[in-house]
């Protein structure tokens, strides 16, 4: 699975891009490039979804595709070949559980929403089994902090508040294939049993790791997006999830800059107050953009500057920022054209979204 998603992703690449970039959007890297990187090519469904997958664990799995003939490198960037282009429509994502995963939608509340729901249900159905001692499978304090308020708040009805949530839970596990409900269950832990850990879990579905750390990934989305599109149907699930939600999923940093953008200051006043550089206030401009389709970003480029990038981009059928300017002559900054196409990009991913 693992295979296929990375074939998928140098497909999308189409030979611009290097194995960089497939690392740090599997690691969720909260850069500009990033960002641009992940909507232009229509990957932003995988961003942040490995976050813990090292360079050179990355480097090994791409070698092992290479020794297949199934991609090859033209001056570092990474092709799909013929052979790897057949591979990938036996198993397209489409027929995949990686077709739930929603990274730039979730990453920034799936780890917590997750650890909340396996530490609540272990820490309840011990506590009411009389078992009070026993060794959280997650120990981020933050999740520990949530859970215990959470306890607190429901251990006069702790049985009727676990068979809710359960009913919940089986509800949605319904909803896929058996051998994926089955492998989410046996990753939760309970009263008397500690979830399979990730290499467990690997041997006994003959998968390996990363294949595991993915499939984790889509059914964490596949859970949060049902229940946030369905909040009256999953209560008990809601409220794991209600005060983790934000409008648009922007890197802290760049919520500032928005916030006094809202408020109507310019972009160098901004870099002023905040202490920036403006090429990093830029970035900000940038990411925003991606991010939310109702961004106006005329006071920052004109119309016609706009029309000419993006029928430019369109014509040549690139990314590439060099080979753009390259064809305008040089006649516009590398912001002007990053902010164009990461308008467009954001408004098409936004549509696609919502079909």
């Amino acid at each position: 699975m693992f295979n296929t998603l990375l074939l998928h992703s140098i497909q999308q690449l189409q030979g611009e891009r290097s194995a960089s970039a497939i690392l740090h959007m599997l690691t969720g890297k909260k850069s500009s490039q990033t960002f641009q990187d992940v909507y232009a090519y229509h990957l932003s469904s995988f961003f942040g979804i490995h976050r813990t997958i090292t360079r050179d664990e990355l480097m090994f799995e791409l070698k092992k595709l290479k020794a297949l003939q199934y991609i090859s490198t033209r001056e570092r960037a990474l092709q799909l070949t013929e052979s790897g282009l057949k591979e990938l429509n036996k198993a397209p994502i489409e027929h995949t559980p990686l077709v739930w995963l929603n990274g730039t939608a979730y990453q920034h509340m799936d780890q917590q929403f997750w650890g909340r729901l396996v530490v609540f249900v272990q820490t309840a159905s011990n506590i009411a089994s009389g078992q009070h001692q026993f060794i959280p499978v997650d120990d981020r304090k933050e999740v520990l902090d949530w859970v215990k308020v959470k306890y607190r708040h429901e251990q006069s009805n702790l049985n009727e508040y676990l068979q809710h949530l359960y009913s919940e839970v089986y509800d949605l596990l319904k909803g896929m294939p058996e051998w994926v409900a089955e492998f989410t269950t046996y990753r939760l832990s309970a009263y008397h049993r500690y979830g399979m850990s990730k290499d467990q879990l690997a041997m006994r579905y003959n998968l390996s790791v990363h294949d595991v750390t993915i499939t984790l990934q889509a059914v964490i989305h596949y859970l949060l997006q049902r229940v946030l599109d369905n909040q009256s149907a999953y209560p008990y699930l809601f409220q794991m999830c209600e005060d983790l939600q934000v409008t648009y999923p922007l890197t802290h940093s760049a919520q500032k800059t928005f916030e006094w953008i809202e408020k109507g200051y310019t972009l160098e006043t901004i870099a002023r107050i905040r202490k920036l550089k403006m090429s990093t206030i830029q970035d900000h401009i940038v990411e925003i953009a991606l991010v939310n389709p109702r961004f106006c970003i005329d006071e920052y480029v004109t119309k016609e500057a706009a029309q000419n990038i993006s029928h430019t981009a369109n014509t040549l059928n690139t990314n590439r920022l060099k080979t753009i300017r390259d064809e305008l002559n040089g006649d516009y900054s590398y912001f002007e054209i990053r902010l164009v196409l990461a308008a467009s990009q954001g408004v098409s991913n936004h549509e696609r979204r919502n079909t």
